[in-house]
């Protein structure tokens, strides 16, 4: 699974990278654009759970109006993880809602099973600072279902500039606990190229991840016009 959706930041919820580049496309012109990004990171963290390290990513994005549609791929190692995603943001004066859908597949079933997740969020933005929230509801095929395939996430991010501050809480997941966590980051634009360092501290993650654990990484963006 993955944060890559439009995104400077691979590991920031879905909602943040997503939507803050989606609210500065050619919303109100209804003009269709594409774009593209590349990008790597030291290790490839997503929703506080380790994924893999040294990872290259990049994906195309379409945007026309409100609507966005693409897709996002990763080297995680043990084959390719390749994300499918479509939906629509409504932006008001300060402040924006929306709804999408995401899928995320993987070439080789050994790292990971098929997800579908229907993803809703909301923000709103204060002078230099922004709120951003993000509620999913998603369905798996996976090793740990014991029986029930359903989940939900739930994150907060507040922006200042360029530091962010992320809470993100696994609710039902297939039975498990697969706890909460806070990452701790700042952004900054080099040359065209974003650069990224983060601090992530995942608590009470019993299913998958270690309880407790601290992370730290750091990710490079190039995003590009291609229309």
């Amino acid at each position: 699974m993955s944060n890559k959706i439009l995104g400077a930041v691979a590991s920031t919820v879905l909602g943040t990278t997503l939507l803050t580049a989606s609210f500065s496309a050619s919303a109100d012109d209804h003009q269709l654009a594409i774009s593209g990004n590349a990008g790597i990171m030291s290790d490839y963290i997503f929703r506080g759970i380790v994924q893999d390290d040294a990872v290259g990513n990049g994906g195309i994005d379409l945007e026309f109006g409100g609507a966005y549609a693409g897709v996002w791929a990763a080297d995680v190692g043990d084959g390719i993880e390749y994300d499918l995603y479509a939906g629509y943001i409504h932006e008001f004066e300060s402040a924006y809602v929306g709804a999408g859908y995401t899928a995320y597949r993987y070439t080789e079933a050994s790292f990971d099973s098929d997800y579908d997740e229907i993803n809703l969020y909301a923000g709103a933005t204060m002078g230099a600072a922004s709120v951003d929230i993000e509620y999913t509801m998603g369905e798996y095929d996976g090793t740990y279902s014991n029986g029930d395939d359903e989940y939900t996430f739930t994150a907060i991010t507040g922006n200042y500039g360029g530091a962010y501050l992320t809470y993100g809480d696994w609710g039902k997941d297939a039975g498990d606990d697969m706890g909460s966590y806070f990452e701790l980051g700042y952004t900054m634009e080099l040359g065209g190229i974003e650069l990224t360092g983060a601090v992530v501290d995942t608590t009470d993650a019993d299913a998958i991840a270690e309880p407790d654990e601290t992370q730290v990484y750091v990710a490079l963006h190039w995003g590009f016009d291609i229309l």
